[in-house]
């Protein structure tokens, strides 16, 4: 994916950040950038409260939609959101990666989807984070 106009649309609204920041782990921009996996190289602190927001939207949005989450999408009411690089790179790059890129013909970052690795160490919150996306109204 390319283009915000590519944007995929999924039935679900984005909750609120916990502490209600303004700035999300689910961009929501008038800007998106899009990204092939070798722009996600560098490394960082992987685990801080910022990243960990990121899963907990990132594996409600796989388990309420029942597969890899678009890059970039749209909400009911049409607003384009897109998946946080920078929290991608800090799950690609870990030990062992937390994440999978799937690309498009052009190979660019098409849909994200966890590892087993991933899925299995936050299964006992998977009803909680799905249902946080599945009954978010608008505005989140």
């Amino acid at each position: 994916m390319r283009a915000r106009a590519d944007a995929v649309e999924i039935p679900f609204f984005i909750p609120p950040m916990p502490d209600g920041a303004s700035n999300h782990v689910i961009s929501k921009g008038k800007k998106t950038d899009f990204y092939q996996p070798e722009d996600l190289k560098d490394t960082g602190a992987g685990h801080t409260n910022w990243v960990q927001s990121f899963e907990t939207m990132f594996l409600g949005l796989f388990w309420a939609l029942g597969e890899a989450v678009p890059y970039c999408f749209s909400t009911p009411d049409g607003a384009v959101r897109s998946l946080d690089a920078g929290c991608l790179k800090m799950l690609l790059n870990r030990k062992f990666p937390n994440i999978e890129l799937i690309l498009d013909s052009s190979g660019y970052i098409d849909r994200v989807a966890p590892t087993e690795h991933l899925l299995k160490q936050h299964a006992v919150m998977k009803t909680i984070w799905m249902n946080k996306i599945i009954g978010c109204e608008a505005n989140g």
